[in-house]
């Protein structure tokens, strides 16, 4: 037998002889093995994980607020499920559990004065339940949100009251069957008819259907609806209305509405997403939002200053994308994390986290969470000064539109992009397990799923964020100045005086001012050519010369939205220098997100000539040490994050690491099946039965 021959057989009787690890009581007794790693696990923490808690909830008040709430969901049975378990709910039973929920909190939140507590519970029951954050978040963000963005002060006064004690019960009837992210596009009209002082809402055409609302299936009472504006048999565009939906005592759909349910959905199950047909449906003059736009008593229309206010709403939905994508995100991780640390395979029966290609799949993930809690906190700030603007200073509100429109956008395509990554890298992570709904990634990835699609397409949101850039390197060559998000542009002949990166030692990686420079630079590399590209082929071509580019069009918005998302990270850490040990993880943390941004887009760097293959190894050759390095602190990271095993609900992921016991009672709990079901007598039975005459 040859030597190679020899060799090879030898690695197999090796693979297949009975290793140490199928012996596990031999190397660690009869006990169990996770609860002893995960607690050394947390005794190796680099920082104080309940400091930690308090960086990530901002404030100890509100940690204490949030173990307060907790406690209330876990006793109280109106929040809680006591029997049976979500994932065996039928859809019914869902959509029950989730409005018992509501009208309990709705009660609490009457009852209570403690405004942090409310939200506290608000935002519990958002990681409980993602079908009641949705429910939630229709009725208090998107509807309410319309009316404070486009109401008049009298329109506010009038409807907000109802609004906020939840006496009239609103959804958000934007999208319809046949167009979404064209808005232009939507066929739904009001009209007005001077004789009666009234608009007339009517969908003229299948397509003209309101499709995928949330809360019109089967609860809201009211809806805003965005519709085409006709005034004396001209069209002003599209504006906002509200139009009564069901009559609030006996839920019957009022004349002329037409309501029904979607049906079964890829996740959120619990949130009644319908569809909404108007029959010459009539509103009062008044019911039109007329912050904006408006309609006199004599019927002459006033437009707005500029028609992109009519999509300021979206703007904040987009943003709350990131509060959103925290706890799908730190649920999944949380499962994840300890799942790979309890886990353990291999010859010498290792925890699989410390696998290299685990833990370089985990932890940008983990970093990544991080990212979105410091940047939500910095943009809910940042958005909510320009949002009072909507109030008192117009102007000021009108100029900050374009860059806030461009960064939600890019934001919104960027990150959700990443995130559905992250959480397909936590179903791989827990192999075959994640497979079973019990162990909930499997319906945090059906939750998640439409926010690369809701509140505009990302491939859409992509293009107007890459147009917005293009058109603001014209007006930067014009000698324009430009502020924002875009503002690099300025310096464009500077930026692009240098063609190569001087990196040379990977520490400079570290330097967030050099990884910074290095994605101005190829964003400005970007946005000049194509700019040029699209430039030189005229208006008459220009539509096709973009499609022949949208790739790269879409890539340019991409890494434009990581470079901003990078430098609102570096921001908002300052805020937690003093915690010493806390902000040297934050900047860990930032530094391996930097990093992996560079190694995302290595190709476009490399095919412009910035870095070379010597560059490259530098880049991937410090991702993989960054990761490793994070790893040592993987625990009590998504530790940090406090979520019970109640809340968390995968028996894989539970805190005391002894999950193989959980996940059988779970299965077994669950799911009675010790007894022939009741299609065997008349499937099974006559298949396996004996034939007649046999003896056997």
């Amino acid at each position: 037998m040859s030597t190679t021959a020899q060799a090879r057989l030898a690695a197999v009787q090796k693979h297949l002889s009975i290793q140490p690890c199928f012996h596990r009581h031999a190397i660690h007794g009869d006990e169990p093995t996770g609860p002893a790693d995960l607690a050394r696990e947390r005794a190796g923490a680099s920082f104080d994980v309940k400091a930690m808690t308090e960086v990530i909830l901002r404030g100890k008040e509100n940690v204490d607020a949030m173990n307060l709430a907790y406690q209330m969901i876990q006793r109280d049975p109106e929040l809680r499920m006591h029997q049976g378990h979500f994932y065996d709910l039928t859809r019914a039973e869902d959509r029950e559990q989730t409005m018992r929920q509501i009208a309990r909190v709705v009660e609490i939140k009457k009852q209570t004065k403690d405004h942090r507590l409310i939200q506290a519970l608000f935002k519990g029951l958002s990681y409980y339940s993602e079908s009641f954050s949705m429910r939630i978040y229709v009725h208090e963000m998107l509807f309410r949100q319309a009316l404070k963005l486009f109401g008049t002060a009298e329109q506010q006064d009038k409807w907000m009251p109802d609004i906020e004690q939840w006496r009239a019960i609103g959804c958000f009837a934007m999208t319809e069957l046949g167009h979404s992210s064209n808005l232009r596009g939507l066929e739904t009209t009001s009209t007005y008819d001077a004789n009666t002082d009234e608009w007339v809402i009517h969908s003229p055409s299948l397509t003209a259907t309101k499709w995928w609302i949330g809360m019109s299936g089967e609860t809201a009472t009211h809806t805003v609806a965005i519709c085409q504006t006709i005034v004396h048999g001209k069209n002003h565009g599209i504006n906002w209305f509200i139009v009564p939906l069901r009559d609030p005592k006996t839920g019957r759909l009022l004349p002329g509405v037409t309501c029904g349910d979607i049906g079964h959905k890829y996740g959120r199950q619990g949130l009644d997403n319908g569809w909404i047909q108007f029959t010459a449906v009539r509103i009062p003059r008044d019911y039109m939002l007329m912050r904006w736009a408006s309609l006199s008593p004599e019927g002459h229309f006033t437009p707005s200053p500029n028609p992109a206010l009519s999509y300021a709403t979206l703007i904040a939905e987009r943003y709350t994308i990131l509060g959103m994508s925290q706890v799908l995100l730190s649920l999944g991780l949380t499962t994840a994390v300890r799942y790979g640390a309890v886990r353990r395979q291999g010859n010498r029966d290792e925890q699989i986290l410390d696998y290299q290609t685990h833990y370089t799949s985990l932890m940008p993930g983990v970093a990544f969470l991080y990212m979105l809690n410091i940047v939500d906190k910095v943009l809910t700030d940042q958005w909510e000064q320009i949002a009072a603007y909507a109030q008192t200073d117009a102007k000021a509100f009108l100029r900050e539109m374009p860059d806030q429109h461009s960064i939600s956008s890019g934001f919104k395509g960027a990150l959700s992009w990443y995130l559905a990554e992250i959480l397909e890298n936590c179903r791989r992570a827990c192999g075959g397990h994640a497979y079973s709904s019990y162990n909930a990634i499997a319906g945090l990835i059906g939750d998640f799923g439409v926010v690369t699609t809701g509140a505009g397409d990302n491939v859409v949101l992509m293009q107007q964020s890459a147009r917005y850039l293009l058109s603001s390197v014209k007006l930067a060559q014009e000698g324009q100045k430009l502020a924002g998000s875009i503002s690099y542009l300025n310096d464009t002949p500077t930026i692009l005086r240098q063609s190569k990166s001087t990196l040379q030692d990977p520490r400079d990686l570290l330097n967030h001012e050099f990884v910074l420079d290095a994605m101005t630079w190829i964003c400005t590399k970007k946005a000049v050519d194509l700019s040029a590209t699209l430039e030189a082929v005229g208006k008459d071509q220009f539509d096709e010369a973009w499609n022949e580019h949208q790739t790269e069009l879409v890539r340019l918005a991409d890494v434009h939205a990581w470079r901003y998302y990078l430098i609102l990270y570096q921001r908002g850490i300052e805020a937690h220098k003093a915690r010493k040990a806390e902000y040297a993880m934050l900047v860990q943390m930032g530094q391996l997100m930097n990093n992996f941004v560079l190694r995302r887009y290595l190709d476009l760097f490399m095919e412009e000539g910035y870095f070379d293959g010597s560059h490259a190894k530098l880049i991937r050759q410090l991702f993989l040490d960054q990761c490793k390095a994070l790893r040592k602190d993987a625990v009590p990271l998504i530790d940090a994050w406090a979520i019970p095993d109640y809340i968390l609900k995968a028996p894989i992921g539970k805190y005391d690491g002894n999950i193989y016991p959980a996940y059988f009672s779970t299965v077994n709990a669950a799911q009675k099946s010790f007894e022939a079901p009741a299609y065997w007598h008349k499937y099974v039975a006559p298949m396996v039965g004996p034939k007649k005459g046999c003896r056997c």
